[in-house]
């Protein structure tokens, strides 16, 4: 064999394993994506896409939060039927109640348009959105919150699918530097107001054998100087309470089930909605006449991606749901870009000061 030969077979045999290589690299990114998108493949994963919704019942005590209407609009969106607490229902009330109007009334001129175009009666479409005021901190408006839940069930319905627990509170700070008051504070919302949201619903929760869902602890909180320290506390007393929670209702077949949050900013999840309005240019004085409903019709939730959502269906509709689901199921890669985004800004400052001679 020459070496011409030789040569054009070298080639070959390198092209072929290149080939090999690439194919081998296509197979390992569609088993990670199948694995970012639906956390391990459950075998009662059918039921994410089965049955969804159908008109099923759920309360999410918190709608004020960005995170909660996300959930709110997602799942009436889907089919449920969705009771979002609120602290003000007011039409002058908090951003989030009139977004959730905004909402509600452009769904029922749309179920009016299909009713008139099928000729099916008005309002037959199954998800639906209902506002109720409520306070996870306030037993009143608590206990009215379920006359008012019982009042706009189906006839023959006295109970609910989910509980959805929303409300939260994310004082962040040094701990040297927090008062007393912002410990009281998250101590009233998070675990205090959990327990109450526990006792409230459960009888409702019994007649549908459903789930409630509490905010558990975020692992990536024990970064030290991240200013979450009381907040772990608290979020880890919650996830304590929903385990030993979870044995105490199993004989009664409701689930007891934690979200963690890996991933996530929490001031995302406990900010306040809000709508950014487009400030007028400079010099700019031409008036623009605009509907001022539209912008709340026009908001469109993005405070957690699709991946977050798949996994609140699956709390919702497996089956055999699992004790706990993380949001995001790549935190471990978030993580990694933090971590080197905290080492560059350390690095980079270090490498640009001046060398002090001996």
């Amino acid at each position: 064999m020459d070496d011409q030969t030789a040569l054009t077979l070298a080639l070959q045999l390198i092209a072929l394993c290149c080939i090999a290589a690439a194919l081998l690299l296509y197979l390992l990114c569609m088993i990670r994506n199948r694995y970012i998108a639906g956390s391990g493949s459950d075998q009662d994963d059918p039921e994410v896409t089965l049955n969804i919704g159908m008109g099923r019942a759920v309360l999410i005590t918190s709608c004020d939060t960005a995170f909660g209407l996300q959930c709110a609009l997602h799942l009436s969106n889907l089919g449920f039927r969705v009771f979002a607490g609120l602290r003000d229902v007011t039409e002058n009330g908090s951003v989030a109640a009139r977004i959730l109007r905004a909402k509600l009334k452009e769904r029922e001129m749309m179920n009016a348009e299909t009713a008139t175009e099928t000729n099916a009666p008005s309002g037959a479409s199954v998800g639906t959105l209902i506002p109720l005021p409520l306070d996870v901190t306030r037993e009143d408006l608590l206990h009215e919150a379920v006359t008012l839940i019982r009042r706009h069930l189906p006839a023959g319905e006295d109970g609910l699918w989910a509980v959805l627990n929303t409300a939260g509170l994310c004082c962040k700070g040094r701990l040297e530097n927090q008062e007393n008051s912002h410990w009281d504070a998250m101590l009233k919302y998070n675990v205090v107001g959990t327990l109450r949201t526990a006792r409230t619903f459960l009888p409702l929760l019994k007649h549908k054998r459903g789930r409630l869902i509490n905010m558990g602890a975020n692992t990536d909180s024990n970064n030290p100087g991240s200013g979450l320290v009381a907040y772990t506390a608290v979020r880890y007393a919650v996830e304590g309470a929903s385990m030993a929670l979870c044995h105490e209702m199993a004989p009664q077949g409701i689930h007891v089930i934690t979200l963690q949050p890996n991933g996530v900013a929490l001031e995302k999840v406990f900010a306040a909605a809000r709508i950014d309005v487009p400030e007028r240019p400079e010099g700019h004085t031409t008036l623009v006449i605009q509907n001022p409903a539209n912008k709340y019709m026009d908001y469109n939730p993005s405070v957690l991606p699709p991946q977050a959502m798949r996994m609140l269906e699956k709390a919702l509709l497996s089956k055999s749901p699992k004790q706990s689901y993380q949001l995001l199921p790549q935190s471990t890669l978030n993580s990694l870009n933090n971590t080197l985004e905290t080492i560059k800004k350390k690095i980079i400052p270090a490498q640009i000061k001046p060398t002090q001679m001996a």
